[in-house]
């Protein structure tokens, strides 16, 4: 089943991408991406890697807050390296929560009890997608403009007040006593028996609502940087597209990264070009600056790749591998 699963979403990615490259115009997508080169491009190209490592290192200081609550004692410069070795193998793993898995095998080998360094991890995730539907709605309303139709809008509030509603019953005696009942008559696999243990861990954190809150503006603020990367990406290749209207494309391309395909190759290349083409900018172009959404992670992923292979001693693959199952 996991291999079908993994067949169909490499068809949905190299299908979209295939078809959006193929309806493109080749030699102008060489011919953006080649504007890189000029003096003030690679400037803005640096900027861009600066506002890539800041997104990191705001995301490495929230997973802190949060091992923190669960006394869970990790320096700074630690979780970062352990980010960085989470970026490179997301270059490799089929799953955009491949990353997410080296993280938690990282922690779970620092400690013993596997259930918090799990809800750290995940906790990170939903507070992170949170964020990011957040900024979307605020973008979607002010651009507005620019479309027609709002089911984008209605279904980013929809799936932003389904978290909130989320965090609010998880963290509510009552509600929570009610879902571990639930998930108690799910045996096969143990799989009520794991989301029971998630649930626990962050309702552990009930009384430390000040976490969430942190947590969000953390990712809130590594989103913004997100997008002032690609601001800097679009300036170094001379794409004219305004900062606000990328307060749009990002994020809501970020969550359509998250419908079924290999790391969001494809779905990702078609909210560039869906959205961008809103403001005249051609299939080459949007393309052009979704493919630097891969390459400015992936380079410096490479960093990653080194981090793990000098802690390679300590890294059992194997072990990796059987956490991924057990998720």
């Amino acid at each position: 089943m996991r291999h079908f699963k993994t067949i169909a979403k490499a068809i949905i990615s190299i299908g979209l991408f295939t078809y959006l490259f193929a309806t493109a115009d080749q030699k102008q997508i060489v011919h953006v991406l080649g504007n890189v080169y000029r003096a003030d491009g690679l400037a803005y190209l640096f900027l861009a890697f600066f506002a890539y490592f800041c997104s990191i290192g705001l995301m490495a200081f929230r997973w802190k807050i949060i091992l923190k609550h669960y006394d869970l004692d990790f320096s700074f410069k630690k979780l970062f390296g352990y980010y960085l070795v989470g970026l490179f193998f997301n270059n490799f793993l089929p799953s955009s929560i491949g990353g997410d898995i080296i993280r938690i095998y990282k922690v779970v080998g620092n400690s013993e009890d596997r259930s918090p360094g799990f809800a750290s991890v995940i906790l990170e995730r939903i507070l992170g997608v949170a964020s990011t539907l957040f900024l979307a709605i605020i973008s979607l309303y002010y651009v507005s403009h620019y479309f027609q139709d709002d089911r984008i809008l209605y279904t980013s509030a929809a799936l932003f007040s389904l978290i909130v509603v989320f965090f609010v019953l998880i963290t509510r005696n009552r509600p929570f006593e009610f879902l571990l009942k639930v998930f108690d008559k799910f045996s096969i696999l143990n799989i009520g028996e794991k989301i029971n243990k998630l649930i626990e861990a962050i309702h552990f954190l009930k009384e430390k609502k000040q976490v969430f809150i942190w947590v969000f503006l953390l990712s809130l603020l590594s989103q913004v940087a997100i997008v002032f990367l690609n601001y800097a990406v679009v300036l170094a290749l001379d794409i004219d597209v305004d900062l606000t209207y990328l307060f749009l494309v990002v994020p809501v391309t970020f969550i359509i990264t998250m419908l079924p395909s290999i790391n969001g190759v494809g779905v990702r290349e078609y909210g560039f070009v869906f959205f961008l083409a809103a403001v005249n900018v051609s299939s080459a172009a949007a393309i052009s600056l979704s493919v630097m959404n891969v390459l400015v992670p992936m380079f410096i992923s490479i960093w990653g790749g080194l981090l793990f292979l000098m802690q390679r001693k300590n890294s059992k693959i194997d072990e990796v591998k059987a956490i991924e199952k057990n998720l």
